[in-house]
């Protein structure tokens, strides 16, 4: 497995001084505790290092043998990708709300009368709305959805790593996975926790 620059600086760091705390970690590479945290999940995950409470970070051992860069990262999403929350474009922001919560989920995707993918509501979305609209019941799915072209979609081939760098270049929580051959067809969605389940999982 290939680590990043600044995940082998972590590396040696912790190898030649543990335990190291995220702060001491952050403030030795001149970075901010979030910039890195990624980076510490990752190598805790993997089981190069291990995470103490209280304590901090401590160097475990180079366990790169057991894991691959092909298993971590060029998987395609289709084998870990989940059931998408869906709901119609004419249901109300009350029914939005009560399946979001229902199906405990961060995101709906939102399909016209063909099934076709039309806009997502998140959950900043349903609270900005239900705090601007006294009456839930009469407010639509479809004035409150980010609307397509506006929508990052992603289909089951594409990989673990080309996913992983789209929700981090837009800033998402999650991304709705489509049909090749039908781009507004949903088949499943894909998270950061779930991706990060997967680098658990393999380790």
């Amino acid at each position: 497995m290939e680590f990043t620059k600044r995940q082998q600086t972590i590396i040696q760091m912790l190898k030649a001084t543990s335990p190291l705390t995220g702060e001491e970690i952050a403030q030795q590479l001149n970075l901010s505790v979030p910039t890195i945290r990624g980076d510490l999940r990752l190598l805790t995950a993997v089981e190069v290092l291990a995470a103490r409470p209280k304590v901090g970070y401590v160097y475990k051992g180079d366990n790169q043998a057991a894991l691959s860069y092909e298993t971590l990262y060029n998987k395609p999403i289709s084998t870990i990708m989940q059931p998408a929350a869906v709901i119609k474009d004419n249901a109300s922001l009350q029914e939005a709300i009560s399946k979001l919560f229902l199906e405990d989920v961060g995101t709906l995707f939102v399909v016209d009368a063909n099934a076709q993918l039309v806009g997502l509501i998140s959950r900043k979305d349903l609270l900005r709305a239900s705090f601007n609209n006294a009456n839930p019941e009469a407010v639509l799915a479809s004035v409150i959805m980010t609307r397509m072209p506006n929508i990052v979609t992603v289909t089951a081939d594409m990989t673990v790593k080309q996913v992983g760098q789209l929700l981090l270049k837009h800033k998402v929580d999650s991304l709705p996975v489509v049909d090749k051959a039908a781009p507004q067809t949903v088949t499943g969605k894909i998270t950061k926790n779930r991706i990060f389940q997967h680098f658990i999982e393999q380790a």
